[in-house]
């Protein structure tokens, strides 16, 4: 077999994506415009399908808070590519207040032949996603 997994610096098109996240753009050359189409999105327990739907995942889930995600290691085997990270959110009615950390966040990407990503999965401890009261 030729694939290993190795780490790798961050690709800018996955840099471009967590700042379109986090600024909630959703214009055609955003971040999200790594996204096939027909993309399957896994994040934690909740399911989208195709980049419409992925998209107004988003929005509902973040557009509430001020969110910055961070990438602290990525690595690739073959078209699979580990991000392992957190995020930052605070509520954006309540900017005095706590500052929440989801760490450690890992997301997987499956990119196709094209060079787009065609299965996404997002997950997170299972406590933090039962206190967040966002599932």
């Amino acid at each position: 077999m030729t694939d290993s997994l190795k780490e790798i610096e961050a690709p800018d098109w996955m840099l471009k994506l967590f700042a379109a996240i986090d600024g909630l753009d959703m214009s055609p050359s955003s971040g999200f415009s790594i996204f096939a189409d027909d993309i399957v999105m896994q994040f934690g327990p909740a399911k989208a399908e195709g980049i419409e739907e992925v998209k107004k995942f988003f929005v509902k889930l973040d557009e509430p808070f001020i969110t910055k995600h961070l990438v602290d290691r990525v690595f690739q085997f073959g078209n699979a590519y580990l991000m392992q990270g957190r995020a930052e959110l605070r509520k954006k009615d309540d900017l005095s207040g706590p500052m929440l950390s989801a760490a450690p966040l890992f997301n997987i990407l499956w990119m196709n032949d094209s060079g787009k990503i065609t299965r996404y999965v997002v997950d997170f401890d299972p406590q933090a996603a039962a206190k967040s009261n966002l599932f």
